[in-house]
């Protein structure tokens, strides 16, 4: 079972993937373990029903610069791995529910570079599944760079936000056949918080997008819960953002200045939405 429903801060992907290593020298040295987790942002595209990645492996490495064909490489996951535990449907990984990529122990100290690479991949929209059609670099991996701390006895969290809203395109646009083109944010988890709260009415499928403070960038979005409407906008790091919350028929409510620090939930951010007068606003 690939998913795990959480609030407050990002724990244990949308979607965690660990990897580890362990060395041997004259001098003991201390490990770690570092967690990979899958998350995941909405997906705009009507009727979508899923987005299933295959997976072929993960890799880390100390260098920045070292090629897929270098040594010092640690697989965290291969193709021995059994298809379906390396089948993931990215729709699943919002608002709170994350997913473990892998885990391990490795050697402490600094590590400079993430590989990812995808098998194949599809789409199902309105009952019909079509494949996605991949780019070469996604099959040979992905190179995700930025650097994580491996400390000894202390459990270190990778978060890999997958934006599905921008990873999935139409090509060319109404033709119905789609390509995956990857977006990824990779954020170590003691580095981020997360937000969280209410929508009202709770049965609405409101879109809450955060911004850049006082910009029109958008950090990260998510849907609140269709039964309780609650929500959590999950890995952001450390700072200031601007909410916005938006449903089909009811006029958008925002909210400037919410902080966030790492290791922690800013909950209680709560929105009450009211119908548009003329029928319209807001985002489906």
């Amino acid at each position: 079972m690939h998913s795990r429903k959480m609030f407050g801060v990002v724990g244990v992907l949308v979607i965690a993937i660990s990897l580890s290593i362990s060395a041997c020298s004259t001098e003991p040295s201390g490990t770690g373990t570092l967690q990979l987790i899958l998350v995941d942002k909405p997906a705009p595209i009507e009727g979508i029903e899923a987005i299933d990645i295959v997976f072929s492996f993960i890799s880390v490495h100390a260098s920045a610069d070292a090629d897929s064909g270098n040594a010092g490489w640690i697989i965290v996951m291969d193709d021995q791995t059994s298809e379906e535990d390396r089948t993931f449907n990215l729709l699943e990984y919002v608002n709170g529910t994350s997913a473990i990529l892998g885990e391990a122990e490795l050697e402490e100290g600094h590590y400079t570079q993430l590989r990812i690479g995808i098998q194949s991949a599809s789409i199902t929209i309105n009952g019909t599944t079509s494949d996605l059609t991949i780019p070469s670099g996604s099959k040979s991996g992905l190179k995700l760079t930025g650097g994580f701390n491996i400390d000894p006895s202390v459990i270190t969290e990778l978060t890999i936000d997958f934006d599905a809203g921008e990873s999935v395109r139409e090509n060319p646009p109404g033709s119905g056949r789609y390509k995956l083109q990857p977006t990824i944010r990779m954020i170590e988890t003691i580095l981020s918080g997360t937000i969280s709260g209410t929508v009202t009415p709770d049965t609405l499928r409101t879109l809450i997008t955060a911004f850049e403070a006082g910009t029109t960038t958008v950090v990260t979005s998510t849907y609140s819960d269709t039964l309780t409407g609650e929500y959590v906008l999950q890995a952001l790091l450390e700072g200031t953002y601007d909410l916005e919350a938006a449903a089909g028929g009811f006029d958008p409510a925002t909210e400037a200045g919410v902080s966030v620090v790492a290791g922690q939930d800013n909950p209680d951010h709560d929105f009450t939405l009211t119908e548009s007068s003329g029928g319209g606003g807001g985002l489906q």
